[in-house]
């Protein structure tokens, strides 16, 4: 895969000159000299300017990668400069390599070479003298372009190994401490004369302190919704947002989040009348779940209360080969017995809310469920198709409250119908007269957390309204 397109090199100097700031009396000579060397070799690169880094931890606060300051710390390359003597016992200079979260074995590197003393770090006033470089200048496409006669260059071997697989390069210092270069790795290696490439590298404690390792690529997420659109909608930005809130100072843009396959289906409506409709209702997810699989999709998801009858069904077809199918019931069951809630009122379509054949929350009728009426529950459904025709969703929020407070008696309340999810997530300001319990909302957190493999967490304090 080209990760990079590569350009003639009159077309780099004139993009690299564009980098040029006010002040600057022009591209610094060890910047042409990279750029020639990769234009030269057809090595696909993209130029940045960032502010002065002089180690891999400022790397990782401050290169600019696809419009994002900060990069994560295993995607800066690691250059070290020792200096030996050979198994001959003449002096010899070796550059090393790695990710910036590594640390370079000193004595794998006397075995590599058969060394005949430990190599010592080259002083920066020699590295400047002998090379031109200072530290935080030193990449191995310097050494190649003009000493690689002298310098052996040796890189780890897990740069060879992607880890990000978007965007799938990594970056390092251009030669200049202000300017920054994104390339591929592997390509790198290959136009290295005499490169080395051997396990030289172990792992730094910094990669506790500064990555989640397991957050790069996230598992894959699909998404089935129709019932309605809007559902969907709100439920994938709820993931999105989660994702941001997860990942925190980790998060850096379009590139930390999953590749998430939603498939809006019309024929969700048959729900509406799920026992008369169950086999259609069955057919169309089915349908969907086909398409899920096509799509490598890792974990699936189902926006909407009703469909979760199928539960069992959709696992029997869903999960092999590592997939799996998390429910929103399930899911939101769990945080209600981990928060212990035991005043609760539920509210929902008849199939939901009555907590018989076709409700996947039957479950809570171990706990104490208030009945809420039918006249009460189609109130609830009047503000849903509201929310549907997107008027008055000011007006419709107060009706909601209005009907918190004086048609429910439950202190805990779960709101197991999107639209209503949908609504009591555009408001800002929200009273604190009862708990709210959104599906929607815990379900998002859990799909997100599965997806960046991170560990279950304490329950959130319950949404007041």
């Amino acid at each position: 895969m080209t990760y990079i397109e590569s350009f003639p090199i009159n077309t780099e100097i004139a993009k690299a000159s564009l980098l040029v700031k006010n002040g600057e009396s022009g591209i610094p000579q060890n910047v042409i000299s990279v750029v020639r060397f990769c234009c030269e070799h057809h090595l696909g690169f993209i130029l940045s300017r960032n502010t002065k880094v002089l180690s891999c931890k400022d790397a990782r606060s401050n290169r600019v990668r696809l419009g994002h300051v900060g990069i994560p710390l295993f995607d800066e390359l690691k250059s070290l400069v020792f200096k030996a003597n050979d198994k001959n016992g003449n002096d010899c200079v070796i550059a090393a390599h790695c990710r910036g979260h590594m640390n370079i074995d000193v004595n794998r590197i006397v075995e590599l070479f058969s060394l005949t003393s430990t190599p010592t770090i080259l002083p920066e006033n020699e590295l400047s003298d002998r090379f031109g470089m200072v530290f935080g200048t030193v990449n191995p496409i310097l050494f190649e372009a003009n000493f690689h006669a002298s310098v052996i260059n040796v890189f780890d071997v897990g740069l060879t190994n992607t880890l990000a697989k978007c965007p799938g390069t990594m970056m390092t210092n251009a030669g200049d401490h202000t300017w920054g270069i994104e390339l591929e790795p592997n390509m790198l290696i290959k136009v290295i004369s005499g490169a080395v490439v051997d396990t030289i590298a172990t792992l730094d404690k910094e990669l506790d302190y500064f990555e989640i390792p397991q957050t790069v690529n996230p598992k894959s997420l699909g998404i089935i919704t129709g019932n309605g659109p809007e559902s969907g909608i709100a439920f994938w930005q709820k993931i999105n947002s989660y994702f941001v809130k997860q990942l925190g100072t980790h998060f850096i843009g379009d590139v930390s989040l999953p590749k998430i396959t939603v498939i809006s289906l019309p024929a969700m409506g048959l729900s509406m009348e799920l026992d008369k409709r169950d086999t259609a209702t069955w057919e169309t997810i089915l349908e969907a779940i086909s398409g899920m699989i096509q799509n490598n999709v890792e974990i699936l998801s189902l926006a909407c209360h009703t469909t979760h009858y199928y539960t069992s069904k959709i696992r029997e077809v869903f999960e092999h080969n590592g997939r799996k199918f998390v429910s929103m019931p399930e899911t939101t069951i769990d945080y209600i017995k981990q928060s212990k809630f035991t005043d609760i009122a539920l509210l929902g379509i008849g199939y939901v809310a009555n907590l018989q054949e076709y409700s996947a929350y039957a479950e809570l009728k171990n706990l104490n469920v208030e009945t809420v009426s039918n006249e009460v529950l189609a109130e609830f459904h009047k503000l849903g198709y509201e929310v549907k025709k997107m008027r008055n969703i000011q007006a419709a929020f107060q009706r909601f409250v209005n009907l918190i407070r004086t048609e429910i008696k439950a202190q805990n309340v779960v709101i197991a119908l999107t639209e209503l999810s949908i609504l009591y997530g555009s408001q800002r300001r929200r009273s604190n007269v009862k708990n709210i319990i959104d599906p929607l909302d815990v379900y998002a957190k859990e799909i997100a957390q599965q997806s960046l493999s991170l560990p279950m967490t304490k329950p959130d304090k319950p949404m007041n309204m």
